[in-house]
């Protein structure tokens, strides 16, 4: 299976390209491409990327090749890591979702279509860039829908997952949960699906009930932000050791939110987790696995009715996105969504007009 990673000159693009060649998902016989642009430092960068890359892993090292045009994009599968992202200096000069969005919407646009125009028409997509519904949505546009995944609510899951281990002293693998919904503040936790390995049913009720800490779902938008608000304070102050110990007070579901914010804005940036939770969904596709997973995708109706791009569980294989599972879900959960996949749909419709 050939890979090819748009944006790959990017802090997340090329540590995705290093890991895909350091960990073998590719053969000798297979080809990865790193994509840029004529413009920029893509068009140099790319080239000492792909030196680099073969001095380092000769032996095992796929078919490097770098394209600075959108038109000669040939893989099975693609990482969209393109665009621009937020700054990392502090949450005050953080560039709005709205900006983030204007400012992507023409890069997204460009590789879709050009996707569209020149390629197999079998690509599977997998969008890292922000905001990922609306990346979703306009590869979804170009492209089989079903062959567009944003690995939003798949971080954000492994997030969870990670903080309800910690809180209750385990290692995550023993954790199953899902976090569905808009990736960043409006993400859905759903609690009433997690299980935890060992765990009897009226163990982990009273175990989940006591890590939560008295937080609803229903009121877990209002809860980000007023927690955000202290955070940031900190964040601005340049006491990031303090900002980390303050968000321990929260349970698992928002310290999901406040332990990203204050990891980018601390000046390492989320991208080890972000391209861990992308080469695990490589790897998934390129072994031809089928993985049960959330993520963004875009829906008609197949899951509580909604239609539009947002997080949800599904089946997800080496044709995409195999089957949309629906599980069940509390009141208050269900509630959130619902409401969740109303607000991304009018701030897409809003973006794209």
């Amino acid at each position: 299976m050939n890979i090819a990673v748009i944006g790959a000159s990017g802090s997340i693009g090329s540590e995705v390209a290093r890991q895909i060649v350091s960990t073998r998902l590719l053969e000798n016989n297979e080809q990865l491409q790193l994509v840029g642009r004529t413009e920029g430092t893509s068009s140099k960068a790319l080239y000492g990327l792909s030196t680099d890359l073969q001095d380092a892993y000769a032996e095992i090292c796929p078919i490097i090749e770098v394209t600075l045009n959108k038109e000669d994009i040939s893989a099975d599968l693609i990482i969209v890591a393109a665009g621009t992202s937020a700054p990392v200096n502090n949450p005050v000069q953080n560039i709005s979702r709205d900006s983030l969005a204007k400012q992507n919407i023409p890069v997204f646009e460009d590789y879709a279509s050009a996707l569209a125009r020149h390629g197999k028409g079998s690509e599977i997509v997998i969008c890292v860039s922000n905001p990922h519904e609306l990346a979703v949505e306009i590869f979804a546009r170009h492209l089989d829908r079903k062959r567009v995944i944003g690995i939003g609510a798949y971080l954000d899951s492994l997030r969870f997952r990670k903080e309800i281990a910690k809180d209750i002293g385990i290692r995550r693998q023993k954790v199953h949960g899902f976090m569905i919904g808009e990736h960043g503040n409006n993400i859905v936790p759903i609690w009433s699906n997690v299980h935890v390995y060992g765990f009897k049913e009226d163990t982990l009720v009273d175990t989940l009930n006591k890590i939560r800490r008295g937080y609803s779902t229903i009121n877990l938008p209002q809860d980000i932000a007023q927690a955000r608000s202290n955070i940031d304070k900190l964040i601005i102050e340049g006491k990031i050791q303090e900002a980390f110990k303050s968000a321990e007070q929260y349970p698992p579901d928002i310290r999901v939110v406040l332990k990203s914010d204050i990891t980018h804005f601390s000046g390492s940036k989320t991208v080890t987790g972000t391209v861990n939770a992308t080469l695990e969904l490589i790897k998934t596709i390129t072994l031809g696995h089928d993985a049960f997973i959330s993520g963004q995708i875009k829906l008609e109706g197949e899951f509580y009715g909604i239609h539009g791009i947002i997080g949800v569980t599904f089946v997800a294989g080496n044709m995409g996105v195999e089957k949309v599972l629906e599980i069940p879900l509390e009141k208050e959960e269900k509630q959130l969504l619902i409401q969740n996949a109303r607000n991304i749909n009018q701030k897409i419709a809003e973006w794209l007009s």
